[in-house]
């Protein structure tokens, strides 16, 4: 049975791969390839969902889950605050009020100093009015937070949208986001590099890593690091991959050794592998690993780069996606969360997953490698509950730091085959390399859908984030509540303290 099913979940993404492909067009005309892409993230809900309502016999819980580590650890919870609302202005079609799909990095230097980052003003149908920031340099106590300047028309950039904002530190202390940006009506669509020299309070003009005017391509979901390891030969070498939407999807790469004003050529990762969801991290050695999704066959897999990305190793198989949804939430909780220990160089793989599962609702599994990415052990189940407790888990952060684990995501009650319409946010940690999560704690107020943006179902973001230093856990996520005067959407970002 479990083949039987790993077939038919495989047949079915393909098969939508291939519906996509011949309703889109894809011979060029104006805006194929952005149909394209719109297809294939509401395609990916609809494999979730039917994995949900079509769920299987449960596989046997891991025996690794349920130990505590050390009790009561990283359980004291602190500033649960609001740290950004909204700051774009209202465009038609555009859902104001709303901030989605954060992200967040700690310097490497200063655990005080945090920089998140999310969409503002999301559209139904991608990309959001101007992406946002909020930065703390007092270690959650207090925020400055804008929208990012020169990316999007509404700061006097060029681009009418922008998505999939991400974030990372360099070794100096600067920060460098990322964004995936498009025209609403011209071919064109590209990704933004913007570089802050004072720590994330102020941004310099952004930097088009890449950019096509073919109405045959599109860029999507981005991320970027920066190699940070002192030892390492690529020290400062900031790194950007992304799934290029063209005649396939592969994973692409490119790379910066002047903090991010000039790019190398184009890498290839995957090749003729279509891919999304890539995760960029670089590992001690100076080695950089791409996670992501292999869309020929559904598995979670990892490439890796001994080179500073200018070549790279063989598809390694991590898992099988087997993520589901709520039919009326778009989450893409099987996107991958990739965290790199950086003191014992292990590796963690996550998403959210319903193989052990016989109700149809996900688990937070995660993977490990302790071999710099060429094999892999697990699941380890994160969540303490399993099938008929009626928890959801979805989206999933991780981070990873002295053979400490943090995990932060998303609860949704199913009774009865019934949603609630709240939300609530959950913490749990290993202290022993991943072997072991325990102490699972809730972090901050519930989210009220009602109040949620809107894009192919209700939207908080496909990914959430979480950064940890050796004693303190920052998590972001997006909520949304009641708003303070009468308006249909009311989505903000809050963060939290977490401390061992």
């Amino acid at each position: 049975m479990k083949r039987a099913s790993v077939a038919i979940t495989s047949a079915l993404v393909v098969l939508m791969l291939l519906i996509s492909s011949a309703t889109a067009g894809g011979k060029g005309d104006a805006g194929s390839a952005r149909q394209r892409w719109s297809q294939f993230w509401a395609d990916r809900q609809a494999a979730a969902v039917w994995r949900g309502l079509h769920p299987k016999p449960a596989l046997p819980l891991p025996k690794t889950h349920g130990v505590p580590a050390v009790p009561n650890a990283w359980t004291t919870l602190r500033g649960v605050r609001q740290i950004s609302r909204d700051t774009s202005t209202p465009r038609g079609g555009s859902e104001p009020d709303t901030q989605a799909e954060p992200y967040i990095a700690m310097d490497p230097n200063n655990p005080r100093h945090v920089v998140a980052v999310f969409q503002q003003g999301r559209f139904p149908d991608g990309g959001s009015v101007g992406p946002g920031y909020a930065t703390s340099k007092d270690g959650g106590r207090t925020w400055v937070t804008d929208e990012f300047p020169g990316v999007t028309t509404d700061r006097g950039g060029f681009w009418d949208r922008a998505s999939d904002p991400w974030v990372a530190f360099g070794p100096d202390g600067a920060v460098y986001a990322v964004l995936i940006a498009f025209q609403e009506v011209a071919c064109d669509s590209g990704i933004t590099v913007s570089r802050s020299d004072d720590g994330g309070i102020t941004w310099n003009p952004p930097v088009e890593a890449q950019h096509d005017t073919s109405c045959a391509v599109f860029n999507d979901k981005e991320s970027i690091t920066v190699d940070t390891d002192p030892d390492s030969p690529h020290e400062g070498r900031v790194y950007i991959t992304w799934d290029r939407v063209s005649a396939g999807q592969p994973i692409q790469l490119k790379y910066s050794d002047d903090r991010g004003q000039t790019w190398s050529s184009m890498k290839s990762v995957s090749g003729s592998v279509s891919g999304v969801g890539a995760n960029v991290l670089a590992q001690p050695n100076g080695n950089v690993s791409v996670v992501y999704i292999d869309l020929n066959n559904g598995f979670e897999v990892v490439q890796t780069s001994t080179n500073g990305g200018d070549t790279w190793g063989p598809i390694v198989n991590i898992g099988l996606d087997e993520a589901s949804s709520p039919f009326d939430q778009r989450v893409n909780c099987d996107l991958p969360t990739f965290a790199v220990d950086s003191r014992t160089s292990f590796m963690y793989v996550g998403w959210c997953d319903a193989r052990f599962r016989a109700d149809g609702l996900n688990d937070i599994l995660v993977w490990k490698s302790i071999n710099g990415g060429s094999t892999w052990t697990g699941p380890v189940k994160v969540n303490a509950d399993s099938s008929g407790s009626g928890q959801g888990h979805l989206n999933v952060g991780l981070a990873a730091l002295n053979h400490v684990v943090h995990a932060f995501y998303l609860v949704r009650k199913n009774s009865g085959g019934v949603w609630s319409n709240f939300v609530v946010q959950r913490y749990s940690h290993s202290e022993d390399d991943g072997v072991t999560y325990s102490s699972e704690i809730p972090v901050g107020p519930k989210t009220d859908l009602t109040y949620a943006a809107q894009a192919g179902g209700k939207f908080l973001g496909d990914y959430i984030g979480i950064a940890a230093g050796l004693t303190t856990a920052h998590p972001v996520w997006c909520r949304a509540s009641r708003p303070p005067q009468p308006e249909t959407y009311h989505q903000t970002t809050w963060s939290a303290v977490i401390i061992q």
